[in-house]
């Protein structure tokens, strides 16, 4: 289970060096992260779906679950 996340994590990032507005591979690699207890990289990333799309709930979701888990404060979704 975890060498398949590992590859899936390489899979994503691979595809995203070459695509960095696929916002539904940055979402999927933002879940991943999470998963992984990466909650300032999944930030990153969910940030960067938002950058694209900010009206993504998901991204948003996602936003705010990071800073819970990672202690940041709330006052910007950006």
């Amino acid at each position: 289970m975890e060498n398949e996340r590992t590859i899936r994590l390489a899979d994503l990032q691979r595809l995203l060096n070459i695509c960095p507005g696929d916002v539904l591979a940055r979402c999927d690699l933002a879940m991943l992260l999470e998963e992984l207890d990466m909650p300032d990289e999944a930030l990153f990333n969910w940030k960067a779906v938002l950058d694209f799309d900010p009206n993504n709930l998901k991204a948003r979701e996602g936003v705010n679950r990071c800073r819970t888990r990672s202690g940041r404060p709330f006052q910007s979704q950006k």
